[in-house]
């Protein structure tokens, strides 16, 4: 499952660096990654980070991540005027709702590796090599996107739980039908 996602991002993404595949198996594995001790704070940050974009309704609204989650795009939201706090809820949620697996992150980044050997992604396998050395060095910890990806792509997005999502889409269209 993980191949397949890793090789679609692959594809869509050809800019990445193997920090944006650590990242992206992170994602998959351990969701949002961290908790939010004041949400306050959260939804500042979110609505700043909303408000420094444009609305954009050619990006998808989400992409999947496997594992149950998605990349939940900001621009398309603010097209589909998707409030801050809806999504600060789907992020919040999601991050209380998963735990993940170090053993299981631990095997994904060996997948990662056997893909980088067989020259199925867009990074020398030396380049991946270095970078998990010093990673694992470092604990394994959440990362941020490499400047590569951001200068190529400006990510803007909060991890969720795809089906909480559908779920909060159908409900919406459904008030928007009454």
């Amino acid at each position: 499952m993980i191949r397949n996602i890793l090789a679609d991002h692959f594809e869509k993404y050809p800019t990445m660096q193997p920090q944006d595949a650590v990242k992206l198996i992170y994602q998959h594995e351990f969701g949002p990654g961290h908790m939010i001790a004041d949400s306050k704070k959260a939804l500042k940050f979110l609505q700043q980070e909303m408000d420094s974009l444009t609305p954009d309704g050619s990006e998808p609204l989400y992409e999947s991540i496997g594992n149950g989650l998605c990349r939940l795009n900001l621009r398309p939201c603010l097209k589909k005027n998707i409030p801050a706090e809806d999504i600060l809820h789907l992020f919040l949620e999601t991050a209380k709702g998963i735990q993940g697996d170090k053993k299981q992150f631990q095997k994904k980044l060996q997948l990662l590796e056997q893909m980088a050997n067989r020259d199925e992604t867009p990074f020398y396998a030396a380049e991946l090599d270095y970078f998990l050395i010093i990673y694992r060095e470092k604990g394994c910890p959440a990362i941020h996107h490499s400047d590569a990806y951001n200068a190529a792509y400006h990510p803007a997005y909060r991890v969720v739980f795809q089906k909480k999502l559908k779920d909060y889409l159908a409900q919406q269209r459904e008030n928007a039908e009454k």
